[in-house]
């Protein structure tokens, strides 16, 4: 399978990657600026505007100040009488010069300083925006996690020193060109000999740039590795495990070798920068030195005035610093092609879709879920060969309670990964009311399903957003915030704490309160009972709960669903009392449906894995009587 790689590099999984950064690199780089400048005028339209305009006067103002420059000098050397009438004009027009530069400086530093806010915003809300339309095979995909880490990593800086960037090209080559113009009058050759030398470095740079791009692009895995090893050490989730097994100098080790490999890596990088720039600074030095003795020669020579031989002087420096700018930029911009492309590759990305079928884009909003029907179904998480379902024959209806058990990796969660269409890539047909489940927004499939997985999540919020977001729209109501916190068996909890559903939950930020395990498992079960869904599943609602909870939470589930789905997965077998009927599952198959009884006498797996349960409670008890 090939690797996508920025437009200037293709590269296979094995092969070493290697960049080419050219001329037709270079001219490929001013392709992407149509879309960097729409995304920026979309920004704030008034201040983009306003900053070219302002780019645009600060290059050519370098300029204006040597034609005052001069013509201020040399009115003061001509004037032979004592009136100074024409030299005030000209120093009252150099000085009404510099202070109107001077309040555009602090106009565009000022336009700046919130274009740049408005820009980091704006980037992270389209990539954050993106990121939410991605679907779980993505978020799966190690491939896609590096194009996110890339892209997210440097959206709040990166954008705008491009930006930065493409103002100062423009101011570059407007100051290039009024001053070569400027220089023209002296001496034709010399100014173009100073336009031109300084791109002869060009070539040199490209090739250093070459291992720069590839090497940043490489470094993205470890990046997010070193960030991993950052989250160990400074996460509460891990703190207990780290400090148990007392592995905070191993996590540190490692992470300090990831970034002092990116250390050598950056500042071999640096010594050859370094040499070739002291080689062309040189060269550049060596020319504007000729010119500017080809200048006090002419001056000597009475060839020129004192003012033209200052203004000319300013102008062979201007020219030199500018050409040398201009030529360091077009690598620059070149560099920025490694976070342009990612980016808008990023950003055009499509999310994993389901296979083609003569059942997709009908858009069809469900309403209510009253069956949900298996057909056949198989499947296989992306990257494997392995079918997680096999042949799955399933009918729901409104009203059941089923309970899912069998061994890890049996195939349990998966089946409730593709009702909810975390995955839409699948052999055979799921049918919701009869309908293919490809007919219905995905949207309005999943604001019918309450969902509490295993890895649920402990949000770092109060708890009135922990309960609410599963039904935003809804969060205000502070009857059904409650209602739910009842259903979930934590209302008396709710409203012991500080604030009640006001109260911050988790200890990343000010005034947070700490849940056990077994509460928060609560409060995410009443964030599933807060949404208005047609099925509840619990995917292992009792891993967290002691024996009187999990009596408790199972009582209230069953007659929640007496109207609706409802589905629980879970490795306690005592649980499956509360259950209309058991399906057994092993190897991805639906091994045996029926009722507890049933099973017993036609399943034999589940007969031994329901008795090998039982008798490790039972033989403690032997023990003590």
């Amino acid at each position: 399978m090939g690797l996508y790689i920025p437009y200037f590099i293709t590269v296979k999984e094995g092969e070493k990657l290697d960049g080419n950064i050219n001329y037709k690199t270079i001219l490929h780089t001013f392709s992407y600026w149509p879309k960097l400048l729409i995304l920026y005028y979309k920004t704030n339209k008034i201040y983009f505007i306003g900053i070219i305009i302002l780019t645009l006067l600060q290059g050519v103002s370098p300029v204006i100040s040597l034609y005052l420059t001069q013509l201020f000098v040399n009115t003061i050397v001509t004037t032979k009488d004592s009136s100074i009438e024409g030299v005030l004009i000209v120093f009252l027009f150099f000085v009404g010069f510099v202070v109107v530069r001077d309040i555009l400086g602090l106009i565009r530093e000022y336009i700046e300083g919130l274009f740049q806010t408005l820009l980091s915003n704006h980037m992270n809300m389209l990539v954050l925006t993106k990121a939410s339309t991605l679907e779980q095979e993505d978020f799966e995909n190690v491939e896609v996690q590096d194009q996110l880490k890339r892209a997210q990593q440097e959206t709040s800086f990166r954008p705008y020193q491009i930006f930065q960037q493409i103002l100062a090209f423009i101011t570059s080559i407007t100051t290039l060109i009024s001053s070569v113009i400027f220089l023209f009058q002296w001496n034709w050759w010399m100014s173009l000999l100073l336009l031109l030398t300084p791109f002869i470095s060009i070539p040199s740079y490209m090739k250093l740039s070459n291992s720069e791009f590839v090497l940043h692009w490489q470094r993205a895995p470890r990046n997010r590795m070193s960030w991993y090893y950052t989250h160990l050490l400074t996460h509460d989730k891990a703190f207990k495990e780290v400090k148990l097994f007392g592995v905070a100098d191993y996590l540190l080790h490692k992470f300090e070798g990831i970034v002092e490999g990116f250390y050598k890596e950056d500042k071999n990088l640096a010594k050859k920068r370094l040499q070739l720039t002291l080689v062309f600074r040189t060269l550049n030095l060596i020319l504007m030195g000729f010119a500017i003795f080809m200048v006090a020669k002419a001056t000597m020579l009475k060839q020129l005035l004192v003012g033209s031989f200052i203004s000319y002087i300013q102008a062979i420096t201007l020219t030199q610093s500018n050409s040398q700018h201009l030529a360091q930029s077009l690598v620059g911009l070149c560099q920025h092609n490694l976070y342009i492309e990612q980016l808008f590759h990023f950003l055009n990305m499509q999310a994993a879709q389901p296979q083609p079928n003569s059942h997709e884009g009908k858009g069809i909003e469900l309403i209510k879920i009253e069956s949900i029907e298996f057909k056949n179904v198989s499947f296989t998480y992306p990257g494997t060969d392995r079918y997680a379902l096999k042949g799955i024959n399933l009918f729901l209806k409104r009203g059941d309670a089923i309970a899912i058990v069998g061994k890890n990796g049996s195939g349990k969660s998966t089946l409730i990964k593709l009702i909810a269409q975390l995955y839409k890539d699948y052999e055979g047909e799921i049918l919701i009311n009869d309908i293919n489940i490809h007919d219905y927004t995905t949207e309005s499939i999943r604001s019918n399903i309450g969902v509490v997985f295993q890895d649920f999540m402990q949000y770092e919020m109060p708890v009135r957003e922990n309960i609410g977001i599963s039904d935003y729209q809804n969060m205000d109501n502070d009857d059904k915030i409650y209602e739910s916190a009842f259903k979930s068996g934590i209302s008396d909890l709710v409203k012991a704490l500080p604030a009640q559903i006001n109260t911050q939950l988790g200890k990343w930020f000010p005034d947070g309160i700490q849940l056990s395990g077994g509460q928060w498992q609560r409060i995410a079960i009443a964030r599933a009972f807060f949404k208005d869904g047609s099925i509840f599943v619990l995917d292992e609602p009792s891993a967290a709960l002691d024996p009187e909870s999990e009596k408790e939470v199972f009582e209230k589930f069953t007659k929640l669903i007496d109207d609706k789905i409802g589905i629980f997965i879970t490795h306690r077998y005592t649980s499956t009392r509360f259950a209309d009927r058991i399906i057994y599952m092993e190897d991805g198959e639906l091994n045996a449906i029926g009722t507890h009884q049933e099973l017993m006498h036609v399943c034999n797996e589940y007969r031994y894995l329901y008795n090998l349960q039982i008798e490790s409670f039972q033989e403690p008890a032997a023990v003590n009587t």
